[in-house]
């Protein structure tokens, strides 16, 4: 009993993390500032299946049927996947969680960033491409704050439903 509501539990977390990723793309926002790092990196935590890495991949794709993609899609899509595989290996405490979501923000802007220059967004050269990454720092601001107020939002919330199923089979005994 006690694994089947751990299931709807993470049934719930999954529904609640595609409509929240979802809305957050297509509402207006500042720049930067979704949950969608947030997604990937928890869904690689809490989701133990073989199609989790399905979650933050359809959220882009369902989001992208709205707002459209664009050239450095691939890139976003690559570092997305590189943040899922580190929710995949991380354990799962308040320190992991702090410190995987500021590494994240960081692989995201190294990632993207680079591929707004190999697409062709400055010169080829390494002045252009120091120019791409000082020209981003105002989103990885965004990047970095979104990403970890979101990611503590999901650690305690996770971490209070746990604690409310718990009670809840207790009571039950």
């Amino acid at each position: 009993m006690h694994r089947i509501e751990r299931n709807n539990m993470t049934y719930l977390l999954c529904a609640f993390l595609v409509l929240i990723g979802v809305l957050f793309r297509i509402i207006p926002h500042a720049p930067n500032f979704t949950p969608m790092l947030t997604i990937a990196l928890m869904s690689g935590l809490y989701i133990k299946n073989r199609f989790s890495i399905l979650l933050p991949i359809l959220i882009m794709l369902v989001s992208d049927l709205f707002i459209g993609s664009h050239i450095i899609a691939p890139w976003v899509y690559v570092s997305i996947l590189i943040i899922y595989l580190i929710g995949r290996l991380i354990k799962n405490n308040t320190l992991n969680v702090l410190l995987s979501s500021i590494l994240s923000s960081i692989l995201f802007f190294i990632v993207t960033n680079f591929g707004v220059w190999i697409s062709g967004g400055y010169l080829y050269s390494f002045k252009g491409l120091m120019t791409c990454y000082i020209m981003a720092i105002p989103f990885f601001k965004n990047t970095l704050i979104s990403t970890v107020l979101f990611s503590g939002l999901v650690y305690f919330l996770h971490y209070f439903l746990d604690l409310v199923v718990l009670k809840y089979q207790k009571n039950k005994i």
